[in-house]
């Protein structure tokens, strides 16, 4: 077994003996929806000044046999309120392959986004790995983070 198995082997079986169940990012599904926090700005100092951020969303595939379809990628507002498609109808996703997205920015006041991620697959496959980068420059200010998603309960 290698290295890695191995590592991924322990952290399940310890995950069990805890009570925990397996993990989210360790199940298979056939679809599921995963949730990204996405932020547009960041308060950079005491005094409460504000620097806006640009985000790229990567959508990846972790199947090496399977392609995936991404249903739908969401923006929804700091509010809850599904805001405008980030893609234009379904998008096909290769084995281990990215999407690379550029959402648009919500209407200031309405918080901060985040992403929802509709996938589906013909076979059970673990989730699709979602992340998303946000950087924003002022002079020789900057600040760069990254968000990672999470598969959401399908609810009944």
């Amino acid at each position: 077994m290698s290295m890695s198995r191995f590592a991924l082997a322990a952290t399940l079986c310890l995950a069990l003996l805890l009570g925990l169940g397996v993990p989210a990012w360790a199940q298979s599904a056939r679809q599921g929806v995963i949730y990204a926090p996405l932020y547009q700005e960041a308060v950079i100092d005491h005094r409460g000044r504000r620097l806006d951020l640009a985000a790229t969303v990567y959508v990846r595939n972790l199947s090496q046999k399977n392609p995936l379809i991404i249903e739908s990628v969401t923006l929804v507002d700091g509010k809850g309120k599904a805001g405008p498609q980030c893609t234009e109808g379904k998008q096909r996703l290769a084995p281990l392959a990215t999407l690379r997205l550029l959402p648009p920015r919500c209407p200031a006041g309405t918080g901060q986004p985040s992403i929802l991620v509709r996938w589906s697959c013909a076979q059970a496959v673990q989730p699709p790995l979602v992340e998303v980068l946000m950087m924003g420059t002022a002079g020789q200010q900057g600040i760069s983070l990254t968000s990672q998603g999470v598969p959401l309960d399908q609810e009944p």
